[in-house]
Parts: structure tokens; sequence; C-alpha cells
């Protein structure tokens, strides 16, 4: 009997830990500040144009900065109305606030390879591979070092989207099933 017991506990701790349970960013502590990636001052400006039209620009910003229960939140988009509510983590990690919640967008401690998901319902619950040191050229510009955030809803193809950010610019391609935005130029606070 005592056999049979030690045994089933075993069996349970090992299935216990052999689960697939995701790591809370909290635990997953980077070994470097990686807020570098994606300059989140106010009043950083970027400037994007779709496809081969480099003409013609839409601008993207950090509008202004609020604090709400000790976190720092900026507003990042294209107007303050509907702007994304974004968090950065003292590592660089960017949260996007959504239902009410901080929800990881871009986990910069990822390793190269790495996936993690991004869960916006039940149906868009995405997930999110990492591939680091990438260099990305287009229209005459060059970025090296780049991370790139493939997100994935397995079951739904018009849902996947990617984002490319260089070193100490911020996102210089993001692409998704129906367009493609550029860099074209930023201005930095």
């Amino acid at each position: 009997m005592k056999k049979s017991v030690l045994l089933i506990s075993i069996m349970l701790i090992l299935f216990t830990c052999s689960k697939d349970n995701p790591t809370k960013p909290e635990d997953n502590t980077p070994k470097e500040d990686s807020s570098f990636f994606f300059p989140l001052t106010v009043g950083n400006i970027w400037y994007y144009y779709e496809g081969d039209h480099t003409e013609a620009t839409q601008s993207i910003r950090v509008w202004e900065s609020f604090t709400q229960d000790d976190t720092t939140y900026v507003l990042y988009g294209n107007k303050a109305s509907i702007a994304d509510t974004l968090f950065q983590d003292r590592w660089g990690r960017v949260y996007n606030r959504f239902g009410g919640k901080n929800l990881l967008w871009l986990d910069f401690s990822a390793e190269d390879g790495e996936t993690y998901q991004y869960t916006l319902s039940e149906k868009l619950d995405y997930t999110v591979t990492v591939t680091r040191m990438q260099t990305v050229e287009f229209h005459n510009q060059k970025f090296e070092g780049c991370i790139v955030f493939e997100f994935d809803v397995p079951n739904i193809s018009t849902e996947e989207e990617t984002i490319v950010l260089a070193p100490d610019v911020g996102i210089v391609k993001r692409q998704g099933a129906w367009t493609t935005r550029y860099l074209k130029s930023w201005e930095f606070k």
C-alpha cells in the first residue's frame, strides 16, 4: 500500500512538472534592460508609409503619460483619443492595457526562437515567436540587431502580424494580413 501511494505521488509530481505552464513575465527576469528597443518617451514621433507609397505618411506618437496604481502608462498611437495604453516595465518589456489588464505585448526577455502567449480573448489567443539579431532593409534604409515578434492565431489565417523593432528606434516595420507599414523617419525628444 505504501509503495502504491508513493508511486502515485511521484507520478502526480512528474505530471505537474511536465505540464506546459506559461511563465509569468515577473518570474522570467531579463538579464538586461531592453527599453532602448522601444523608446516610449512623451513627444517621440514615428512616421510610417504603406507599401510603396513613400510620399504618404502616418504619424504614430507617444501623446502623454499618466500614473495609475503606481504604474506609469503612455498613450501611443495615431490619435490620443484612440491611442493604445502601454506600460514599459523596468527591463523594457511592453504591456498593452486591454480589458482592464496589462497584457505582455513585446517580451524583450524572450530568447531567440522562444514563444509566449498574448491573449486578447478566447478567439484571439496569439502565439508570439521571437527572433533576435535580424537585419532589415527596405527603401534605402538598413536596420541591424533587430528583434522580430511574429504573432499568430493558429486557427485564423488573417490574424497574423509581424512587428520588427530596431535598437534605439522602435518599430521599423509592421506587417499584417492586409498591409505593411515601413518606418520613414522619426523625431525623438
